[in-house]
């Protein structure tokens, strides 16, 4: 009798510290896609079925809400809806039985701002990233200490994301889980991807009969993208390409892989035009229609672009190499729609080096085709420490501002031995250790943009302002015909102006922060023509891109003024 008691004892202990029929492991995850300003899915996965919950708050240590998935499954998604715009979440995820992670300040997540808000935004671009590799390890460090303390708002993922072939065990030991991997970063930032040629070797490659429409494989399997319009843009219906807002710039993902290579009769489809064997016809692609819907209805002041295969390079790919046919057909049917639109940032993976172009328009040939005199729209290098930012006028015509185009395909990829000859290319980067990512700051009507290389050193830079010419009002305006010439000027520029009547006028002249810099006029003028000279030498004025102020009573008005070396 005691030896049976003995063993009821030992089975009721053991049963006692037995983990719970449903215990889970997380094999996958936790992270984030489709951010809204009211709302984000959850995603991961686990090493047995149950149903799904995410625990979440403002306040880690009290996760008093929570949202459910009763799908039993080991792929968990869960959809949290009705939340404030950009504010933090703190979140939890595992089962209704069961917390499997988080609850702690290292797992949240910030809802996305209201559209059209300005703030400081920051972008982190990657591409050919996922080898699992030594270099892509040193790209991803680099980029977190140099962003330190402040947040990153979007994370754009550049095309072949997964090597060697985009299958769901690569993506994860190279994306997700390996020590080279994401996993810290995406508890708490969503990835917005592209795909690329490698993620779709596991989807439909160039032979595949597959109608887009029906592309499904691991690349697809592991995203939300926001298809429906719910982050802003209009709906394209199809994870295939997508847009959305954040803040007051509007984002558009193409895919530049959605040609098959097929004679048209062997059910061949072509929605970029790559297809040599059939014709283009944007009516006849679902992507091209979309885009221009997209583009037309966009308000958003900032817009960028990005999709895998660059129109634009001479690294480890030839854009202009005639078997290159899906960058052609981005060149020829997609870049022009951009630039009708005015397009201000397209960025690219593919080609395993670091190239930006020079701000450009109208470049739809191959690059014997250039011409530097009509398709440059500004040859200066772009860099706001040299005075030489670019400037976009946003009440002209849009089509004549022209786009920079960056090519970001070493954040896990390199080589050594890429030519680097394109001409429409203002900096270039190849060699056995050049790796790195593109680093996107947007606030109001300034873009800078940063190449950080893996060393944690910065590459390349470039500067878009976005800088309206004032016009006047000439029924309630003191001063009329404001001229300055020549602009931009080197050693002295004329400022003309017409005054309508006898007043004092005060003329300043501001920084392109805002700040004055020095007064160059307070005097009382007579009604007519008013004359005088801006000297550089004699008013200490340096190279970069000011405004001239003129005050007179109740007006104003402000001009651009440009000094150049």
């Amino acid at each position: 009798m005691d030896l049976f008691k003995k063993c009821i004892a030992v089975l009721f202990i053991a049963n006692c510290f037995l983990p719970p029929a449903n215990s889970q492991s997380i094999l996958r995850g936790p992270y984030l896609q489709n951010p809204t300003s009211s709302g984000i899915i959850l995603r991961w996965r686990t090493d047995s079925s149950t149903n799904s919950r995410v625990y979440y708050g403002t306040n880690f240590s009290s996760l008093t809400n929570f949202a459910d998935n009763s799908q039993i499954t080991t792929e968990h998604s869960v959809k949290i809806s009705g939340l404030t715009a950009f504010t933090k979440y703190f979140y939890s995820v595992g089962s209704s039985t069961q917390v499997s992670e988080g609850g702690d300040s290292m797992h949240y997540f910030i809802t996305s701002p209201v559209i059209g808000a300005e703030q400081p935004i920051r972008i982190w671009a990657i591409g050919d990233f996922g080898k699992g590799n030594e270099g892509q390890k040193k790209v991803r460090d680099s980029y977190t200490a140099f962003a330190g303390n402040i947040h990153t708002d979007v994370w754009l993922w550049l095309g072949d994301n997964a090597y060697d072939d985009g299958s769901d065990s690569v993506y994860q030991t190279n994306v997700f889980d390996s020590a080279y991997s994401y996993k810290n970063i995406m508890r708490t930032l969503p990835f917005m991807p592209c795909p690329g040629n490698h993620d779709y070797k596991s989807v439909c490659e160039p032979y595949c009969t597959t109608a887009p429409q029906n592309h499904s494989g691991p690349y697809y399997d592991i995203i939300d993208v926001p298809k429906n319009g719910e982050a802003g843009g209009v709906a394209s219906g199809y994870e295939l390409f997508y847009s959305f807002d954040y803040g007051n710039i509007h984002f558009i993902s193409l895919n530049s892989e959605l040609s098959n290579l097929l004679p048209q009769l062997a059910g061949g489809y072509n929605w970029t035009g790559a297809n040599p064997s059939m014709s283009f016809n944007c009516s006849s692609s679902p992507m091209c229609q979309w885009l221009q819907n997209d583009l037309q209805a966009n308000s958003q002041p900032w817009t960028i672009v990005y999709f895998h295969q660059p129109p634009y390079t001479d690294g480890s790919h030839d854009a202009t190499s005639f078997w290159e046919v899906y960058m052609k057909a981005m060149r020829e049917n997609f870049v022009p729609i951009l630039e009708q639109y005015g397009v201000d940032l397209v960025v690219n993976g593919h080609s395993h080096v670091y190239e930006r172009t020079f701000m450009l328009k109208g470049h739809y040939g191959d690059k014997s085709s250039f011409n530097p005199a009509t398709m440059i729209v500004d040859s200066s290098s772009g860099k706001f420490s040299l005075g030489e930012p670019y400037i976009k006028d946003p009440s002209g015509p849009v089509f004549q501002n022209g786009t920079v185009y960056v090519v970001a395909g070493n954040s896990g990829s390199k080589d050594d031995s890429a030519p680097l000859q394109y001409p429409a290319m203002y900096f270039d980067e190849a060699c056995d250790t050049c790796l790195g990512s593109l680093v996107i700051d947007v606030n109001g009507n300034r873009l800078d943009a940063k190449y950080l290389r893996a060393g944690g050193s910065i590459g390349d830079e470039f500067t878009i302002i976005k800088s309206t010419q004032l016009s006047l009002d000439e029924k309630n305006v003191l001063f009329s015909m404001v001229k300055i010439f020549p602009n931009p000027f080197r050693n002295q520029t004329n400022i003309e102006f017409f005054l309508r009547e006898k007043s004092r006028v005060v003329v300043e002249l501001f920084d392109i922060n805002g700040k004055k810099i020095m007064q160059l006029m307070d005097e009382t003028k007579e009604k007519g023509n008013q004359k005088f000279t801006l000297d550089a030498s004699k008013n200490g004025l340096g190279k970069g891109i000011y405004t001239l102020k003129i005050r007179g009573g109740d007006n104003s008005a402000c001009e651009r003024v440009i000094k150049v070396e």
